[in-house]
């Protein structure tokens, strides 16, 4: 858990670009092994951003369908309501190559959606955005956001608008609870879902080392070797939260604010057909740099939260390298509910149009990988070999 990987049971994972920061997290094993090179796909969950952002920090393309379109079943719950298996690629029309294989309803996930969904990757070779409405959110750039992150995002934005799109600016005024109304829903769902976890009915178990052997001992033992210090923290700031005389003060208000999202999304997506933002407000930062510093480690997900509240889709593609530190840059785009295929669709254009202004791939101009004759793996058609 965590915006960073350095709460992994295995230790921290290193991004790529520089083997000194972060890849992004709770995915960012997934991000760091396609941007290396070491994997052509990779999945991600992501629950509050954990498969965007680390595409954001490492280049890749990182892809959160819309909530039940790809089954969860065989994943471990975080947040029940809130988590989504998703495709990691090097590019748009790979994750939706991924998604359409792994999506699809599955009996054995009670929120699988039994609905088709438009065919993926016919939407990411469509290439036109001629007449499309993009909406700036208004409450997720500016303020606090890095100036190379800005700047990328703005390019961003000129080149849709070149390209034949409709730039709008839309406002989502809840959207500033939303960070909070999060880490109060997420820890709930985490205390109930890793409660099972006790070492008695399956799994790791940690017998005391001297005392009565009784089951509340057997469970402290094992739940302190198993869980990590982030976890730990989850759990006990959603049992706080949970707790009788502060469910309705904490928790049932966090459900209101969750409404006011998802309201607020109904009147931006009547208004443009999709919306874009930067992923993350900042490039990588360095190991260690906010470990020690829980509450500006979950800023970095400011512009990814609302959509997990809102169960919407959400893709975060390469948007170039920030001025001050030559670090990648994401570029979000979010969509209404069961229309992934339009986030591939305006994805895969803004994919070609900034691959054009760069002459080529990101990735292929990372120092790491240009040292290690990664660079060169891209064919000509920009796709991964």
């Amino acid at each position: 858990m965590g915006s960073s990987t350095e709460h992994s049971a295995y230790g921290p994972t290193r991004n790529p670009w520089d083997l000194d920061r972060i890849p992004g997290g709770s995915g960012g094993g997934s991000a760091a092994a396609v941007a290396a090179f070491e994997a052509p796909l990779a999945l991600g969950t992501d629950t509050g951003g954990s498969i965007r952002q680390p595409g954001a920090v490492t280049g890749t393309v990182g892809m959160k369908p819309t909530y039940g379109a790809v089954s969860r079943y065989g994943a471990i719950a975080m947040a029940s309501s809130l988590d989504q298996i998703g495709p990691v690629s090097r590019t748009v029309l790979d994750s939706a190559l991924l998604q359409e294989v792994i999506g699809g309803h599955d009996p054995f996930d009670s929120t699988s959606l039994t609905d088709p969904f438009d065919t993926l990757v016919s939407a990411a070779k469509t290439g036109n955005v001629t007449g499309m409405k993009i909406g700036i959110v208004k409450e997720l750039h500016g303020e606090g956001y890095q100036a190379g992150v800005e700047n990328r995002f703005n390019e961003s934005l000129e080149l849709l608008k070149e390209a034949g799109a409709e730039i709008v600016e839309v406002s989502c005024p809840n959207f500033k609870y939303a960070l909070g109304a999060y880490y109060l829903i997420m820890p709930s769902e985490v205390s109930s879902n890793l409660a099972k976890f006790d070492g008695v009915r399956y799994g790791l178990r940690v017998l005391p080392k001297d005392g009565p052997m009784t089951i509340e001992r057997v469970m402290g033992a094992t739940r302190a070797a198993g869980f990590g210090d982030e976890v730990k923290r989850r759990i006990i700031l959603g049992t706080y939260a949970l707790s009788a005389g502060y469910y309705d003060a904490y928790y049932g208000s966090a459900q209101k604010v969750r409404t006011l999202i998802q309201r607020d999304f109904d009147a931006a997506f009547a208004q443009a057909d999709v919306l874009i933002s930067p992923t993350a407000p900042t490039t990588a930062f360095k190991l260690g740099e906010k470990l020690d510093d829980p509450l500006a480690m979950y800023l970095n997900d400011v512009a990814t939260i609302p959509a997990n509240m809102a169960g919407i889709p959400g893709l975060s593609l390469p948007g170039g390298l920030a001025d001050e530190d030559g670090l990648p840059v994401g570029i979000q785009l979010l969509a209404p509910a069961r229309e992934d295929a339009r986030l591939y669709r305006v994805g895969a254009v803004l994919e070609s149009l900034l691959e054009e202004k760069w002459g080529g791939p990101l990735l292929a101009k990372a120092p790491e990988l240009k040292n290690a004759g990664l660079g060169t793996a891209f064919n000509t058609a920009g796709g991964s070999n």
